[in-house]
């Protein structure tokens, strides 16, 4: 069955970057960007949930500040469909799963793992090679060093700034309260404080409080829409690029094309066999395969190889646990 992509007037596109960045913005807010009522909006939000092309509005949580390290393992596998599904349930089931992502290419199976110690990781990968060795080819592990992104600007006519994080590990400790507005809010980023205050019996001050502790601590990093792309006609890629040499001044030149690209959404730094992640979103394999013509050629001097593989499946949490 071939799924019929959902065209969308330049309005709603605008509706759905605007609220990728901030879907906590307020009504009046977005309606002044896109020049239309306040109901109009609030419509078209409605139609835009309703054909599940808006699937829910989630908060970006920084939780290396809660010292938490992510690690992902990413798995070769034989054509065995009965003992992949198995394994893709057991991976979502752990409670220590981040991210889980199915895929045909370079690799089957990704899976980020919220994790304190080599020593927890050893034991999440030592588990899958036993439970799964008659279906695992391949394994490789990566750690995370620093993540770079900018929004959606293949929706607009507009040019976005990258915004880099840097997984550097803390330990802040959290009181109740704090930690259950995150549970709340991850879960429901547009959730509005007076229900926060009623769901965990405190006052409005205090949950306005701990919010704005949360974001000044940079806990509490971005609200955003999850938005199916797959509906809008987008096709989700990683590439993992493999490097000759780099140097400061190969990062920065890179990342400044990342910065300005409408394809290329985000880069990756890892410990890892390769160098660099990027992750692209195009609306054909046509349109992907010049992009990565046109990235190998612009840093022909600095690339070794690339390798690819199209996304089918991208869940964060699929357990629907946070890890604290």
């Amino acid at each position: 069955m071939i799924n019929m992509v959902i065209e969308l007037n330049e309005i709603d596109k605008r509706i759905l970057f605007e609220l990728e960045r901030n879907c906590r913005i307020a009504d009046v807010e977005l309606a002044k960007i896109v020049k239309k009522s306040k109901d109009a909006v609030r419509y078209r939000i409605k139609k835009l949930e309703e054909r599940e092309i808006i699937t829910g509005y989630k908060t970006w949580i920084d939780f290396a500040k809660l010292g938490f390290r992510s690690d992902t393992i990413y798995l070769t596998l034989l054509n065995i469909p009965d003992k992949k599904k198995q394994l893709i349930i057991e991976i979502m089931n752990n409670p220590k799963t981040y991210w889980i992502g199915v895929a045909e290419g370079a690799w089957n199976i990704g899976a980020t793992f919220f994790v304190k110690s080599n020593e927890e990781l050893l034991k999440i990968k030592n588990k899958l090679a036993t439970n799964f060795e008659d279906i695992i080819l391949d394994f490789k592990v990566t750690s995370l060093v620093s993540v770079s992104v900018h929004e959606k600007n293949f929706l607009i006519d507009e040019k976005t700034k990258l915004t880099s994080f840097t997984e550097k590990i803390e330990d802040i400790r959290l009181d109740d309260i704090s930690k259950k507005i995150l549970e709340k809010v991850y879960w429901n980023a547009k959730e509005n404080i007076a229900t926060l205050s009623y769901d965990l019996n405190t006052t409005v001050d205090i949950i306005r409080n701990r919010i704005k502790n949360l974001e000044r601590e940079k806990i509490i990093i971005r609200y955003t829409a999850v938005i199916d792309y797959q509906k809008i006609g987008y096709e989700f890629h990683k590439s993992f690029i493999y490097l000759k040499k780099a140097d400061d001044e190969f990062y920065g030149k890179f990342k400044n094309y990342v910065a300005n690209s409408k394809i290329v959404i985000n880069m990756v730094e890892q410990i890892a066999p390769w160098d660099i992640e990027i992750i692209l979103f195009t609306k054909n394999f046509s349109e992907y395969d010049k992009a990565i013509a046109e990235l190998t050629e612009s840093f022909s001097k600095n690339i070794r190889k690339i390798e690819s593989a199209t996304m089918s499946k991208d869940i964060i949490f699929p357990c629907k646990k946070l890890p604290f």
